[in-house]
């Protein structure tokens, strides 16, 4: 009788797991790297010295905002890397690569773009979020994370994330928590006022942070060769976690209210949302066919995605 409630119960599960196609769908022919949203609109970051900014509702183009191509060892021109993107009350931010692994930082407004961190400054750093209009978080290749003063273009205070080398970063819809995943599996929060690492998860994942995303107080994290999807709690430190024995985990997402969380983990690209309380499939989100670098929520029903070829989707939850 045991094995026949089991049997039913799991039968169950799957049968909630509802395979989902998008609504809407565009091809940016450009590796999408990060997308951010404001009031009606997607900012995308991509690796074709632009950011894209989309409807939507629609997910026509809108406004392109270019970066200069950089050279390379050989003295060729490439296409630069957009490594992250974020918008503060029309403002947006963007990190750009620049020669020799650096990075260059700007602001654009008003359809001017303004630089605010040279390379000159040979700052190697990954990833950038406002914490508010005058101060942006950026973090560093060596696990560090910088203050920096917008205004007058110097950093103010650096903090020691974790032990390792920087993977991934996200900041919550709140700005009060900045979370970094990094090579050795650890997850630190850093408090954004004051500027201080308030905790490290260890342990859970075991290597190297693919993906990591925060809402309010749960971060959702995805790790290589242990192929760990986590869920860590910020405010009682507790985590749970589910193991994929055939591929590592290279995306996730949290719904804004929390109860949803979004990860890849198979090499189908098929998506799976689960509930964050018993971390079990609720739907399957089935239609790329390349590897999904970002998932955005835009709202607690409706999510964008954006793949390594451009592939830019939005579903919506039932």
């Amino acid at each position: 009788m045991k094995r026949v409630i089991a049997v039913l119960s799991l039968l169950s599960i799957f049968l909630c797991a509802a395979d989902l196609k998008p609504v809407e769908k565009r091809d940016l022919q450009a590796a999408i790297l990060d997308i951010v949203h404001e009031d009606g609109k997607l900012y995308v970051a991509t690796d074709a010295s632009k950011v894209v900014i989309l409807d939507e509702k629609s997910l026509e183009p809108l406004q392109t905002i270019k970066v200069r191509q950089i050279k390379d060892f050989m003295g060729e021109l490439n296409d630069a890397d957009i490594y992250s993107v974020d918008v503060l009350d029309g403002v947006v931010l963007y990190l750009a690569q620049a020669e020799d692994g650096y990075a260059e930082l700007f602001l654009f407004h008003d359809g001017n773009g303004t630089k605010v961190l040279d390379k000159s400054k040979g700052v190697y750093a990954k990833a950038a979020k406002f914490i508010d209009r005058d101060h942006a978080a950026l973090a560093l290749m060596s696990d560090e994370v910088i203050l920096y003063d917008l205004k007058n273009q110097k950093v103010v205070k650096t903090v020691k994330a974790g032990e390792y080398f920087y993977s991934a970063m996200a900041i919550d819809g709140e700005r009060k928590h900045i979370v970094v995943g990094d090579e050795g599996g650890e997850v630190s929060v850093i408090e954004t006022k004051p500027f201080r690492v308030a905790h490290i998860f260890k342990d859970i994942n075991k290597d190297k942070i693919l993906a990591i995303s925060v809402a309010g107080d749960l971060i959702a994290a995805g790790s290589r060769a242990d192929k760990t999807f986590a869920l860590y709690h910020i405010s009682t430190g507790k985590a749970k976690k589910v193991k994929n024995p055939d591929f590592f985990v290279y995306v996730t997402g949290i719904s804004p209210d929390q109860k949803y969380a979004v990860y890849g983990d198979n090499e189908k690209y098929i998506l799976k949302v689960v509930d964050t309380e018993m971390v079990e499939v609720r739907h399957r989100l089935v239609g790329h066919s390349h590897i999904v670098n970002v998932v955005n929520f835009l709202d607690k029903d409706t999510i964008i995605t954006g793949g390594e070829t451009g592939e830019i989707m939005k579903w919506e939850l039932p």
